[in-house]
């Protein structure tokens, strides 16, 4: 998250004075290409959503919902009716525009205006709308409904940990994984880990422009894609990158309070509590060209600071020179996908090369999978295992 620092030195969010509930979602159609979302009703979606289901070749598409199977016609539809009548979760339709007939429903669930969040859940596609076009763009207008028209500013997917395809999916449509909550529900008589995932207000522009660009004609041949949604919002990401001017240089005295924030979020990352006076200390050491402790900071045409590096040069007993360390790098949260970290990565690189330095290395922690695919591109996993103990 984005911070700054108060009075007593301490990290505390970004003030929103401003900031007014959400709206709540409303019976209204949202209108897309290839379907619609409409306020399930069971009257209306009811048969055609159980004539859906009929095409299952078994029961396994309800194993990580909390409800059904259902063994007729009569459950099915008692089941709907409940679910209409609720506000939270607000259940919604998916109706093919070309057939007119319901495929499957999803929902806008815990439903938080006063903090600004929702979640999508119920999302119970038949084998009709599986893994297709519709289901895609249902996604996306569900997105952009609470974005765009009710104001959400967090937008959650939540699953069964074990449920592989509903975290390839959450990834796929380009939430962010936030974490596992442990022994956290119990469902059909049984325990469940929940995954989460979300995306913010920040990000979805840049998600809604991937989305569109899908969902484009000229995207499909013969109904199958030419370039996946993942590449076209990665495309997006550089081009949004390329937009911009991004500076790096070495730190110097006028960076304090920027470096402070960012510091303080890194520390955060890490679950860690350093005195002020060690943060005081490495600062000045920072600026110190005596030390062979040296920092980095990337910064956006504004002069913001958008991440930064340290990095140690010390002797090494298997070289003449010097062996270059980087010890600390983090990018600030909303600058994460802009090749930031890269930038700053390859200052350090160039930097030790110019010092006659004989190696570059770093390390990280073994859950940080979004650091390691990046470190996967730019360097050469070594194979090495950090063991520590205390002194």
């Amino acid at each position: 998250m984005s911070l700054v620092i108060n009075e007593f030195q301490q990290p505390i969010g970004l003030p929103l004075p401003n900031w007014q509930p959400c709206s709540l979602p409303q019976r209204v159609i949202l209108e897309g290409r290839y379907c619609q979302l409409e306020p399930l009703d069971a009257a209306r979606h009811g048969n055609a959503l159980w004539e859906a289901w009929q095409q299952a070749v078994d029961n396994s598409g309800w194993t990580y919902l909390s409800i059904g199977p259902f063994s007729t016609r009569e459950a099915f539809i008692d089941y709907l009716h409940q679910a209409a009548s609720h506000e939270d979760p607000f259940h919604f339709a998916v109706v093919d525009k070309e057939s007119g007939q319901a495929t499957g429903t999803l929902s806008l669930m815990r439903i938080d205006p006063n903090n600004g969040t929702v979640e999508e859940g119920f999302v119970v596609f038949s084998p009709l709308l599986q893994r297709s076009v519709q289901a895609t763009e249902a996604h996306y207008l569900l997105m952009k409904y609470a974005f765009e028209t009710l104001g959400f500013r967090r937008y959650e997917w939540k699953c069964d940990s074990l449920n592989a395809p509903s975290r390839r999916a959450a990834l796929r449509l380009g939430f962010r994984y936030e974490g596992l909550f442990r022994n956290a529900v119990i469902y059909k008589q049984r325990t469940r880990d929940t995954a989460w995932f979300s995306i913010i207000a920040d990000e979805w522009p840049r998600i809604k422009a991937g989305f569109e660009a899908w969902l484009a004609g000229d995207n499909f041949v013969q109904g199958i894609q030419k370039v996946s949604l993942a590449k076209l919002r990665d495309t997006q990401r550089t081009q949004d990158t390329s937009r911009g001017n991004l500076t790096v240089r070495s730190l110097n005295a006028g960076d304090l309070q920027q470096w402070q924030t960012l510091w303080q979020g890194y520390l955060t990352f890490y679950e860690s509590d350093l005195p002020a006076s060690l943060s005081t200390l490495t600062w000045q050491r920072l600026l110190d060209p005596s030390e062979p402790l040296n920092g980095i900071a990337a910064f956006d045409e504004k002069g913001v600071m958008l991440g930064f590096t340290h990095f140690v040069y010390h002797r090494s007993s298997w070289s003449a020179t010097h062996y270059c360390y980087l010890e600390d790098l983090f990018t600030a949260p909303d600058a994460r996908g802009a090749g930031v970290a890269r930038s700053l990565i390859e200052a350090v690189r160039l930097q030790a090369l110019a010092d006659n330095c004989s190696r570059l290395y770093w390390h990280t922690h073994e859950n940080n999978t979004v650091a390691q695919a990046l470190y996967d591109r730019v360097a050469t996993k070594s194979g090495f295992i950090q063991y520590r103990k205390g002194l």
